[in-house]
């Protein structure tokens, strides 16, 4: 039993990570959208308290998210037990998070008793923020017991398989996040943040498809749907770049794809190691 829980360790923290990461970046690109993040944090008072959106830090925000979500994962190790013998563990893991991490934090940060007290930030901007981080805590505490104890959520196969397979799509997606933060930085690109969001963020349109469609076919031929799979999305990347941007870049097409097929293809690879020893695993019904 303590062998088996050990081996459970990774996995886990791997699955906290990404539900974060997934959930995080969801709620944030609603929100955004919802209460332009760009035109509300360049206010007065509020542009004091917070970088403007087209800064390049900012850009930095995918990786930081990442290593927030391993210290999530860290973090939550060793209520495991607790948190799956409770039918409403989710409800409590997602109390502890509006209580110590939203509302009553040490510090005087946005929507909390402190900051409300001791900022110079309107109320209204506190009050705006919370939608975004109540919810986002929300579905990542019921995806983290899920997690747990996946028999209190029955659903049916073809959901299950669509889910995963989004699910391995978002974490393929942060692979040209990164690689395009590379590329930018390398450049020295000032980038403007409207840009991003309606055109350069259109060519991944394509490869993200294909790594969904990738992810429902199941666990056969991986190596063979991976390498495809590289090849449709560096083309796609290559002709959206000369039609729609009017400006391909031979390098980047090509190096793209890379990072977010390995996931794809690990995800995947694990996946298919999982079914394996299930599989193997005696009846004792």
């Amino acid at each position: 039993m303590k062998k088996s829980d050990s081996e459970n360790i990774i996995p886990f923290i791997l699955s906290v990570t990404a539900f974060h990461v997934i959930t995080y970046f969801i709620a944030g690109i609603i929100a955004s959208s919802v209460f332009n993040y760009k035109q509300l944090f360049a206010l007065p008072i509020i542009a004091d308290y917070f970088k403007p959106t087209e800064s390049q830090t900012v850009y930095l925000g995918p990786l930081i998210q990442i290593i927030r979500g391993l210290l999530f994962g860290l973090v939550l190790l060793p209520f495991r037990q607790f948190l799956k013998a409770n039918k409403n563990g989710w409800l409590l893991l997602w109390s502890v998070f509006l209580v110590f991490g939203i509302i009553n934090t040490p510090a005087a940060s946005p929507a909390s008793i402190e900051g409300i007290i001791y900022t110079k930030l309107p109320l209204w901007f506190h009050l705006i923020g919370m939608p975004e981080i109540v919810l986002q805590t929300l579905v990542f505490s019921l995806l983290v017991h899920r997690k747990l104890c996946p028999e209190n959520y029955r659903v049916p196969k073809y959901l299950t398989a669509v889910i995963d397979s989004f699910a391995a799509t978002c974490i393929s997606f942060f692979g040209y996040t990164i690689i395009s933060i590379l590329f930018a930085f390398a450049a020295k690109a000032d980038i403007d943040q409207t840009e991003v969001n309606i055109k350069v963020l259109g060519q991944f349109i394509a490869p993200l498809a294909a790594t969904f469609i990738c992810a429902m076919t199941g666990t056969g031929k991986i190596i063979l749907k991976h390498f495809v799979l590289y090849a449709v999305s560096a083309l796609s990347i290559l002709i959206y770049g000369k039609t729609i941007l009017a400006s391909a870049e031979l390098l980047y097409a090509l190096s793209a794809p890379i990072l977010p097929v390995t996931i794809s293809f690990l995800l995947m690879n694990r996946k298919r190691k999982n079914g394996d020893v299930l599989k193997k695993q005696p009846n004792t019904d």
